[in-house]
């Protein structure tokens, strides 16, 4: 009998860690979860924590040491561990170049020790800054913030180790991932895990702006499918858009939503419109977004009550949070 596919996960216990999790589970591979639940949850992966495939590491990604014993005999490394939020990171960039930055190195330099089939990492769209859409890998980058540059900064290291020390690198950019588990611990989190908590605590959904603003929604199992064949098929150095390849209005996520609507001042210099072009992907790993978006609002509004714990950030708080970019952009 041929020993399981051996996979170790970063940021295991939080939002796309954890799907990515229960799609490898599934497919019966071995796997590591590493997490310090900063901002995720162990109870994402409950369903696993008896299962003898499964191991469960409580550990910040920078105590991880180069002989670590949890990274050897691994075919895949997915490094999903990271913070994002553009605008704390104005203020308080530091965290963002040491979780972000130094924290992928310490796992790049622990994943020398296996023979890797591939070393996979969470890239950001946000690299591309206000780009033209629909947007190609090959466009330029032009990251905002001290959190987007992190990641760009993040996703140049693992392709410089990848090159150095011989083994194969991807890097997925996500667009705007949604959907069950994404909860917001520190930092306001995606636009969509926002309006999910205000309407799990009946308050009115906040747009930024007149809601003409769109965005390139995709969803959760999505984003763990790309990399799950991204993993077995993407070639070798190359940078993946994952998105849904399609920009849909907050007006119209929000209409599906369903909810009072109450708007606050728009953040200049964001870009209006993200919108991936996902062809290269499709094309190199036969990858194809299969959850729609009315389908995926309806499984998020499903387990509503999920959302009603945590941090709110309301109308007032998110005013007060977004004085500082209009402080830098102004």
């Amino acid at each position: 009998m041929n020993n399981p596919t051996k996979s170790l996960v970063t940021g295991s216990a939080g939002f796309l860690g954890s799907h990515l999790v229960d799609l490898l589970m599934k497919e019966g591979h071995e796997v590591i979860a590493i997490d310090n639940e900063t901002n995720g949850r162990w109870d994402n992966l409950q369903q696993w924590m008896n299962n003898p495939r499964f191991k469960k590491v409580h550990q910040d990604i920078l105590e991880i040491q180069p002989d670590d014993e949890n990274f050897r005999h691994l075919d895949y490394v997915f490094h999903l561990a990271g913070i994002e939020s553009p605008i704390t990171s104005l203020k308080s960039p530091e965290i963002f170049y040491s979780t972000n930055v130094h924290g992928t190195v310490k796992v790049l330099q622990a994943a020398r020790q296996s023979q890797l089939k591939k070393f996979l990492f969470a890239g950001s769209s946000a690299v591309y800054g206000d780009a033209s859409t629909p947007t190609l890998e090959t466009d330029a980058v032009g990251p905002l913030t001290p959190s987007c540059l992190t990641k760009l900064q993040a996703e140049e290291a693992t392709f410089h180790w990848g090159n150095i020390f011989e083994f194969p690198t991807n890097s997925l950019r996500i667009f705007n991932s949604y959907g069950p588990r994404d909860h917001a611990k520190i930092y306001p989190n995606s636009v969509f895990s926002i309006w999910m908590q205000q309407k799990a605590n009946a308050q009115p959904l906040t747009i930024v702006g007149d809601g003409s603003h769109a965005r390139d929604f995709i969803y959760c199992t999505d984003v763990a499918n790309a990399f799950l064949v991204t993993a077995k098929e993407g070639k070798d150095g190359e940078v993946y858009n994952i998105g849904s390849g399609r920009a849909t209005t907050l007006n119209e996520i929000t209409d599906r939503i369903k909810g009072k609507k109450t708007f606050i001042k728009n953040k200049e210099d964001e870009p209006n419109k993200t919108w991936a072009d996902i062809s290269k992907i499709q094309f190199d790993c036969n990858w194809q977004p299969r959850i729609p978006l009315e389908s995926g609002v309806e499984f998020s509004l499903d387990v509503l009550e999920d959302w009603a714990s945590g941090p709110l950030w309301d109308q007032k708080k998110l005013s007060h949070y977004f004085e500082t970019w209009f402080e830098v952009y102004s």
